[in-house]
């Protein structure tokens, strides 16, 4: 039975699946229709020759080929838009047509009273996104390399740090070492390396009790900072994410044991990552780990997601994780978090395989530096 035709509209540098199902970069609103084994781009007439140059898909067309300027004279934009699509539609001989969940609500109505029939469903285009290609895993390891250059770079600003009353100092200016100082040597290591990042973690002390916390200000002797960065690559698009948690100077035995538990959860959830396994049972080894320790409490997030096009997809390491499969890349992340002295957390970048995972992070998980 043929599947019901399928519909994504929107810009591609901010829907993944689009560009993912065309392989076109655009800021423009553009869309995508698949039907059978047809697959049809409609773009605006300007994107034309980029698209047959860039897109992986064979059969372009243009608003132009729809009228859209007598459309907008005569309708307005908004239903314009929908009165293009819906010659479209009729053209193709499709009635009902599949579309994501967040497909706008206006347009969704528009073409129902053009007599569609609109089918809002979980998009198929984010299950294929989460196994990879082995071309895919190329570039998430060119992101990952990069991500580790970023790391190194963060790790070493602290290890040369001086401490001066309790807070660490930048070697070459004997001032507080800040996080902000640190995100930026993060950055430009980044940068140089053809990548973009958004949002990087640099929190340390009470402030890395947060897990999303991006942390400010000096940073202190003798207290966890973690560090968590998700480069993408600019041109191929693809994310690489990892975290570190390290410390400089004596930090408490409570901070340390801490530490100790997170690493111990981390190897254990590793331990049992291989395709047919479920991102649940692999969060549930975790959460065992932290129970038996007595950090059960402490743990209040999944053990790792998907990462591709997005940081964050398929397949889901937690609570209702689905089964994962061979070519998923994902991260195993466990973390705990007292408000009272600081966060912990270590994350490895991995790819699901028959028999176990591939490591695609190889830096070192010491906590004193």
């Amino acid at each position: 039975m043929t599947p019901t035709p399928f519909l994504l509209i929107g810009n591609s540098v901010h829907n993944q699946d689009l560009y993912y199902a065309t392989r076109f970069l655009a800021p423009d609103q553009f869309l995508y229709l698949r039907s059978g084994d047809e697959e049809i781009l409609l773009v605006p007439e300007m994107e034309l020759g980029r698209a047959r140059k860039e897109s992986r898909i064979n059969d372009i067309r243009t608003t132009a080929d729809y009228s859209v300027i007598e459309k907008l004279k005569r309708y307005g934009r908004d239903r314009a838009q929908s009165q293009v699509i819906s010659e479209l539609l009729h053209d193709e001989g499709v009635t009902e047509v599949r579309v994501p969940h967040n497909f706008p609500v206006f347009l969704a109505d528009e073409l129902r009273g053009d007599g569609f029939k609109i089918i809002p469903v979980r998009s198929p285009i984010r299950k294929l996104r989460s196994v990879k290609t082995r071309e895919e895993i190329e570039l998430i390891k060119k992101a990952q390399n990069c991500c580790e250059a970023a790391m190194h770079s963060a790790i070493d600003l602290i290890r040369r740090a001086g401490i001066r009353r309790g807070v660490l100092t930048d070697s070459d200016s004997d001032q507080p070492l800040t996080s902000e100082q640190v995100r930026t040597a993060i950055e430009r290591t980044l940068i140089d390396c053809g990548c973009e990042s958004e949002g990087t973690i640099v929190a340390g002390g009470k402030g890395a009790a947060d897990p999303h916390n991006a942390g400010r200000g000096a940073l202190s002797a003798d207290e966890s900072i973690v560090i968590d960065i998700f480069p993408r690559l600019k041109m191929a698009r693809y994310y690489a994410d990892m975290s570190r948690t390290v410390a400089r100077g004596s930090p408490s035995r409570a901070l340390s044991e801490m530490y100790d538990a997170v690493l111990d959860a981390q190897t254990a959830a590793l331990g049992v990552v291989r395709a047919g396994v479920s991102g649940e049972e692999v969060h549930d080894v975790a959460c065992g780990v932290f129970e038996d320790a007595g950090y059960r409490k402490l743990f209040i997030h999944s053990t790792g997601h998907g990462v591709g096009l997005d940081v964050h997809e398929e397949p889901h390491i937690g609570t209702g994780g689905e089964m994962l499969k061979a070519g998923n890349v994902i991260t195993i992340e466990p973390g705990l978090y007292d408000p009272e002295i600081g966060g912990i957390r270590i994350e490895d970048l991995v790819v699901v395989t028959g028999s176990g995972c591939e490591n695609l992070t190889t830096i070192g998980k010491g906590f004193l530096v």
